[in-house]
C-alpha cells in the first residue's frame, strides 16, 4: 500500500465514521435471512485457510496491509515489507498500541467458526479469499493479542468486546456471515436477535457465559471434545492431537482416538 493509498484509506475511514452505518434494525433483517443449521462436526484444520498472502504483489502481505490501513498515523518500516511502528486503536478493549508485535489480526468471524458454518464445503480458493479479505473492511481487524486470545473461536454469546464496540461487533458478525453465505446455529441466532434488539433500543448486550476478556488464556467454551485453538494450546487442555486439535480429556485412555491419536501430552 502506497502513501497515497493510505491517505485515501484514511479519508474513507473518516467518511465511514461520519456517514451513518447500516442500522441495527437492518442487521436484524439480515439475521433473519441467514440459514439456521447445526454446526459441521467435520475436522477443522487452520492450514486449510491459507494466509497471510500478498495478493497484489506489492511486498505487503494481508497482515501488513491491515496494519497500514488501520494505523492512525503513517507507520514506519523496519524493512521494505515489515511495519516497525505506528498507532492503532484496539476496538475490543479501547487500548492504543504503537508496537505492531502487540497486535493480532483477528478474523471477526473466526476461521473455525466459518468452517463450522459452511466453509468446510468451500474450495481452497474460497477459503483463502475469506482468510485474506480486505475489501469489506470488517472481516479482519487489528486488536490486542490478549483480546484475540481471549476470544479464540467463540461465538458472540460466549465472548464480546469489553468496549463500546459491542453493537457494531454484532452488526459486523451478521454482515460477514451474510456476505459469505455462512449459517448460524439456533443458539447463536437467538442471542444475536436478542442482542441486536437491545442495540436498537440503545442498550449494550452482554454474553450469556460472561467470560473475562482480561484473561488472555481462558478455557475455551467448546470443551465437549477435541477443539482447535486459533492461538495455541487453550488453558485446561491436556493433549494435542495429531490433526491439530486439543483435548480436554481427564483420562489418557481414548484421548484423541478420533483425531489421529496423541501428538503431545500437555501439562497446563
Amino acid at each position: 500500500m502506497s502513501h497515497k493509498r493510505y491517505k485515501l484509506s484514511l479519508f474513507i475511514s473518516v467518511l465511514f465514521v461520519l456517514i451513518p452505518q447500516t442500522s441495527f434494525a437492518d442487521s436484524l433483517t439480515d439475521l433473519d435471512s441467514l440459514k439456521v443449521e447445526e454446526e459441521s462436526t467435520t475436522t477443522y484444520q487452520r492450514s486449510l485457510f491459507k494466509h497471510w498472502i500478498d495478493s497484489d504483489k506489492d511486498c505487503f502481505d494481508t497482515r501488513v496491509e491491515v496494519l497500514i490501513e488501520e494505523s492512525l498515523t503513517w507507520p514506519s518500516f523496519k524493512s521494505r515489507c515489515k511495519v516497525a511502528k505506528g498507532q492503532w486503536f484496539s476496538k475490543y478493549d479501547n487500548k492504543t498500541i504503537t508496537d505492531p508485535s502487540s497486535l493480532d489480526i483477528d478474523h471477526l468471524v473466526p476461521l473455525q467458526e466459518a468452517w463450522q458454518s459452511g466453509a468446510h464445503s468451500w474450495t481452497s480458493k474460497q477459503r483463502q479469499d475469506y482468510a485474506n479479505e480486505l475489501k469489506a473492511g470488517n472481516t479482519l481487524i487489528a486488536v490486542t493479542s490478549s483480546t484475540n486470545r481471549s476470544k479464540g473461536s467463540k461465538e458472540p454469546q460466549s465472548w464480546l468486546p469489553t468496549s463500546g464496540y459491542v453493537c457494531q461487533y454484532l452488526n459486523d458478525w451478521v454482515d460477514v456471515k451474510k456476505r459469505w453465505g455462512l449459517s448460524v446455529d439456533k443458539g447463536e441466532k437467538e442471542f444475536l436477535k436478542t442482542s441486536l434488539t437491545s442495540c436498537v433500543n440503545g442498550q449494550t448486550p452482554v454474553t450469556t457465559t460472561n467470560p473475562s476478556t482480561n484473561n488472555p488464556n481462558p478455557s475455551t467454551t467448546k470443551t465437549s471434545g477435541p477443539v482447535v485453538s486459533e492461538t495455541g494450546a487453550p488453558a485446561g487442555s491436556t493433549a494435542k492431537c495429531k490433526d491439530g486439535t486439543y483435548s480436554f480429556s481427564k483420562t489418557r485412555s481414548g484421548t484423541c482416538s478420533r483425531h489421529g491419536g496423541v501428538a503431545q501430552w500437555l501439562t497446563n
